[in-house]
């Protein structure tokens, strides 16, 4: 059994960078991307995202879902992220659908050495538009996402929190996804998003991040899936230097029935 879920995977990822270089568009988006780094101090980071989802249909048109995910880095091993989300959805004919939710995320530093490991709030209300459609044998979806984060202030020291909670900025956020069959039921996912400040403290700042990712979504169940693959994020700091990480990514799908 273990063999053979072996050679599922590695036949899945095969096919996954098959059809991202067919994929050309895709490398096309990025190229201008990449130039941003040329001259930039870049830190190379590892980290494991871990997720779960949870979705609760309310009736054919409306379902809620809630959020779980814990991150950390690999070396050296110590705590990073936490974050819960929970979201409305009004699904609008069979391609379409919209969302508003709130998030809140409490992070640590992002220097994994650091001794000061003092998680501190931030509060992200959003709102999501989604749009699905078939290109041959894949289903693309397009997603746009607004958001405002706040944060909670700390000492000088950074070691304890205050009361106070000061707007931060606003982000908009897009990502194109693409989902393919593999080897029976299993499909291939690999998606790319860049996201950008709109108002930030340093205006040359524009760019937050650039998210690329390719994996397999292997159903356990008809209302249970899990997503594992490889994520590389691109994060540009405050002072517009960056940080590249190299994420695993092991995400839970639960629907309720």
């Amino acid at each position: 059994m273990c063999e053979r879920l072996k050679e599922y995977i590695v036949y899945g990822l095969y096919r996954i960078f098959y059809y991202l270089c067919k994929m050309k568009f895709v490398f096309l988006f990025l190229t201008p991307i990449f130039g941003l780094f040329a001259q930039s101090k870049i830190e190379h980071q590892s980290q494991v995202w871990y997720g779960y989802y949870l979705t609760y249909p309310i009736n054919n048109q409306w379902y809620v879902q809630g959020e779980v995910h814990t991150r950390h880095f690999v070396n050296p091993l110590v705590h990073h992220q936490n974050a819960f989300r929970a979201h409305l959805h009004r699904t609008v004919g069979e391609n379409w659908d919209l969302s508003a939710g709130a998030a809140l995320f409490l992070n640590t530093s992002n220097d994994p050495r650091s001794t000061n490991r003092l998680a501190i709030p931030e509060y992200r209300p959003h709102v999501d538009i989604v749009y699905r459609h078939n290109w041959g044998s894949f289903r693309i979806d397009h997603r746009f996402r607004s958001e405002m984060r706040f944060n909670r202030e700390t000492n000088v020291s950074r070691t304890e929190l205050t009361d106070v909670v000061n707007f931060s900025n606003y982000r908009l956020r897009y990502r194109i996804q693409a989902l393919f069959p593999l080897i029976k039921q299993i499909q291939g996912k690999v998606n790319t998003e860049i996201l950008l400040n709109a108002e930030q403290e340093n205006p040359a700042n524009t760019l937050d991040q650039h998210r690329m990712f390719a994996g397999l979504s292997i159903p356990l169940r008809d209302n249970l899936t899990v997503d594992v693959g490889y994520l590389h994020a691109f994060q540009q700091r405050p002072n517009l230097n960056y940080y590249d990480r190299s994420i695993v990514s092991i995400m839970v799908f639960h629907r309720i029935p």
